[in-house]
């Protein structure tokens, strides 16, 4: 007993004395390291010269070296106030190359190098073998899912005398496997060749097509694929007991062809029995609902029926704020034979307000232009067609080549939420300026602007000049689709036009018109409006000797001055979405 009080007694002591005994360093010494430079690792170190050190301080530094991952191994020595910390570096990447592969289907040198960056496999990054590993995994499923089931991908790893790795990822693609048959057995309600036209691919078609299509290539992903859409053309017919009960692979030696037989039970043909409703219905009676379902008894129970209905039902909920209404469908079966009825069970949840509307991507647009689009404001309640319509009105409104939005919960409140919407901008004008030169008319200059979005108001500015030794013209429109806050818009125009056509060896006249015009709009509703225009133009004509004398148009030379005023109304609306 007493021998072990002793050892437990020197053991304390030691560990108080490891513990408690502190050195001043003076100095900080860094060894071994090679590609990574004191300067880094000093950063990393929990001590810097004049703190204290110990035994505690020595393992936190190995500890918080380690977390790194760029060492080996660390040894950490203190002598005469000079602490020294050796490391050994992990190797760094040289290079990683993957060679060989010639399915660009499959591989591109973009692909290959994303791919890299992925997996943290680039030079300079850390080499990590299990990253290397999972990589070559990642190749050969990617190859075999795409039907080389002979494929064989190999690594050479080299390390020079830097510590820095070169790898080379070999890869071996063999030929693809191809189908040599494919069969659907238990097929009753559908005809073979109707399931098998559910898959892209198949048995081999004439030759020639089969070139270019490469139908028979087995292709795990478009297998699949085709499996999902049989699942669902029987689902969707009322087959809701089809089951795949197994698929039967098998494949050549060699791996060069596979035959695939499918083996399916249909099950029998249900239809909708009774409809019923539970939970929290609002002011909704059951035959609103059912409306709004689309579905009723005797109907084919169909899945994608059963699903567009209940996105209806969820969005008359949501126009009322419910974002969050949940509508769990309850299947039961029914006394009568191959019918199934069901109860949509309605839970609304908390109402949902609008806490924040941001708008990031409009470079040129103005934040206003884009908000007076939006039929919701902050603090205001969801509804979902609201944003479904401004979402439209935004896209209508021809600056933005995207438009989307996000639904973002704020932290802490279950009734508040933010709307984000990212906008990519698009052209919305052009600017032209010409200069050419004709024989008759010698040299001519034009310039001109057509922006529906001029500095971003969402104004419309469309102008024009034109000038030539016989033409000068010049034209200008404005249109402002926010006028006022009721949204009416005006527009007006300008245009002047001077012909002398002396200067075309035509005739001795000048031709000389001015108008300008003015439309006002007024909204009936979101989608339509009606606008009037009025126009006034002035046409003034002056003939010379010649064009007189050889009495060419005499009245409309003596009646030279011609005022025009034109009005008129119009509607419009619009249905884009």
């Amino acid at each position: 007993m007493n021998k072990i009080l002793l050892r437990a007694s020197l053991i304390f002591i030691l560990f108080i004395a490891t513990n408690s005994f502190a050195i001043t360093i003076k100095s900080i010494e860094i060894t071994g390291n090679n590609a990574i430079s004191k300067t880094t690792i000093m950063s990393y170190l929990p001590i810097t010269i004049g703190d204290e050190f110990n035994g505690k301080v020595s393992n936190k530094i190995i500890k918080e070296l380690y977390k790194t991952q760029y060492f080996e191994d660390i040894e950490v020595l203190e002598k005469n106030q000079i602490l020294t910390i050796n490391v050994s570096e992990k190797a760094q990447i040289k290079y990683v190359d993957i060679l060989n592969y010639s399915n660009n289907e499959l591989l591109s040198d973009k692909s290959v190098s994303e791919l890299l960056k992925e997996m943290d496999l680039t030079s300079g990054q850390i080499f990590n073998k299990r990253q290397l590993n999972k990589l070559t995994n990642q190749l050969e499923d990617l190859y075999i899912s795409n039907g080389y089931y002979n494929i064989k991908v190999g690594s050479t790893i080299e390390i020079d005398s830097l510590n820095r790795v070169g790898v080379e990822i070999n890869i071996t693609e063999g030929e693809i496997t191809k189908i040599s048959s494919i069969s659907i057995v238990g097929a009753e309600i559908f005809t073979e060749d109707k399931l098998l036209n559910l898959f892209d691919i198949g048995e081999a078609d004439f030759w020639i097509i089969n070139y270019f299509t490469k139908k028979d290539h087995f292709n795990k992903n478009l297998f699949d694929s085709g499996i999902n859409a049989m699942k669902s053309l029987y689902i969707n017919s009322g087959y809701i007991n089809f089951k795949i009960v197994n698929i039967d692979t098998k494949f050549s030696p060699n791996n060069a062809s596979v035959d695939i037989v499918i083996n399916i039970t249909e099950g029998s043909e249900y239809k909708l029995g009774n409809v019923t409703f539970s939970g929290d219905m609002l002011n909704y009676s059951e035959t609103d609902l059912i409306s709004t379902l689309g579905l009723s008894s005797g109907d084919l129970f169909r899945r994608s029926d059963l699903i567009s209905g209940i996105k209806a039902i969820n969005h008359i909920y949501a126009d009322h704020g419910y974002a969050y209404t949940s509508i769990n469908p309850i299947t039961t079966y029914s006394d009568q034979k191959n019918y199934i009825n069901l109860n949509l069970d309605i839970e609304l949840n908390k109402k949902i307000y609008i806490n924040r509307i941001t708008i990031n991507g409009n470079t040129r647009t103005q934040d206003d232009v884009i908000r007076r689009e939006i039929g919701i404001s902050e603090g205001g309640l969801y509804s979902q067609s609201q944003l479904d319509e401004s979402i439209n009105k935004i896209r209508r409104l021809g600056f933005f080549s995207d438009v989307n939005m996000k639904v973002i919960k704020v932290n802490d409140f279950d009734d508040k939420i933010n709307l984000h919407f990212e906008l990519v901008e698009t052209k919305t004008g052009t600017f032209s300026a010409g200069v050419s030169h004709s024989q008759q008319t010698g040299p001519s200059f034009n310039v001109g602007i057509k922006e529906k979005n001029i500095l971003g108001t969402g104004n419309t500015l469309n102008a024009r000049l034109t000038s030539s030794k016989a033409v000068k013209e010049i034209s200008f429109y404005f249109s402002d689709p926010y006028f006022t806050r009721n949204k009416h818009s005006l527009s007006y125009g300008f245009f002047n036009k001077r012909l002398d056509a002396e200067n075309l060896d035509v005739s001795a006249y000048k031709v000389d018109e001015t108008g300008f015009s003015l439309g006002y709009g007024i909204p009936l509703n979101d989608n339509s409006n009606i606008k009037g225009k009025a126009s006034l133009s002035s046409r003034k004509i002056t003939c010379g000797s010649v064009f007189s004398s050889v009495g060419y148009e005499p009245t409309q030379c003596s009646n030279g001055d011609e005022i025009e005023v034109k009005t008129g109304i119009s509607w419009n609306e619009k249905t884009l979405d």
